[in-house]
């Protein structure tokens, strides 16, 4: 079993080291946060006293090893009174421990993953619901607004439901819309780096027509190996690139942080200068008929 450190210091680095930026039809939501409420997602408000460790007390108590999976029990039996409810509440805490390492897959995830808005006038605390499937788990990533920065969301609930649940489908009773997420941009917070985690199988067919139409518009030959090329290189730098900056070398060049990235665009730049090759040697070839 994962200490509760290692639990915490590993949901950091997923959800505090970077910026998410997510697409969906109607808005691009811009999600942030700190460590502070990690001890929410892992379900320590409900041990001990209400809300004794979460915020910078539950923070602390992490670090310093206070709490610990011996601990979180002793405190559940303390105070709840009855065996059932010492067990469900149990239960719930350890399906988020049990699943905050999967946050990553969430992010990454290789299937849809969506995005649900809650209706008006109801008590759901939170403005939206990210939900990702993996294998018999469902992964329900609590959404609110930032009540200092406009614009700026923070993760405020965490749970896991299971596919065997009677009632999984309590978690969308107050939810009335739902979007699929096309897109998932992470950025660096000390770096500024951004990168595509994420791309719906819709949003990637509609850049790969994007590109080709681009390519076309240069009377260049629609390559499928260039375009996914160019696709690789928008993903790993997070920006739909044009063909102006595609061809300036040194600029893509100068922007890698490694041998891999420097290989990826040189692949790119090597194709594009076979594309231009085509378009001259067939230009040559049709002034050469006229004549």
């Amino acid at each position: 079993m994962q200490s509760l450190i290692d639990i915490f210091q590993k949901t950091k680095d997923v959800l505090c080291k970077y910026d998410y930026y997510i697409y969906t039809p109607k808005r691009v939501l811009h999600l942030t946060n700190s460590e502070l409420k990690i001890p929410h997602l892992m379900g320590l408000q409900y041990i001990g006293r209400p809300n004794q460790f979460t915020g910078d007390f539950g923070v602390y108590s992490i670090k310093k090893k206070r709490i610990t999976h011996d601990s979180i029990e002793k405190l559940v039996r303390k105070y709840y009174k009855t065996e059932e409810k010492q067990n469900v509440m149990l239960e719930m805490i350890y399906r988020k421990l049990n699943n905050l390492y999967l946050l990553e897959e969430m992010f990454h995830s290789y299937s849809k993953l969506y995005l649900y808005e809650k209706a008006e006038e109801t008590e759901f605390d939170c403005d939206y619901l990210m939900v990702h499937e993996s294998g018999k788990a469902i992964l329900h990533l609590g959404l609110v607004k930032s009540a200092d920065s406009k614009g700026l969301y923070h993760c405020n609930s965490f749970m896991a439901t299971y596919q065997t649940d009677r009632e999984k489908d309590l978690f969308f009773c107050h939810l009335s819309h739902r979007y699929e997420i096309s897109k998932i941009v992470r950025e660096d917070k000390m770096t500024k780096r951004a990168e595509t985690i994420y791309l719906s199988s819709d949003a990637e067919c509609r850049e790969h027509t994007g590109i080709a139409k681009m390519l076309l518009a240069e009377e260049l030959d629609t390559d499928d190996k260039l375009i996914k090329e160019i696709i690789k290189v928008n993903l790993k730098f997070g920006k739909y690139h044009l063909l102006s900056e595609l061809n300036d070398r040194s600029a893509m060049i100068a922007k890698c942080e490694d041998k891999r990235e420097e290989a990826l665009v040189k692949s790119v730049d090597s194709l594009l200068q076979e594309a231009y090759k085509r378009k001259e040697h067939e230009n040559v070839s049709e002034k050469s008929q006229d004549g």
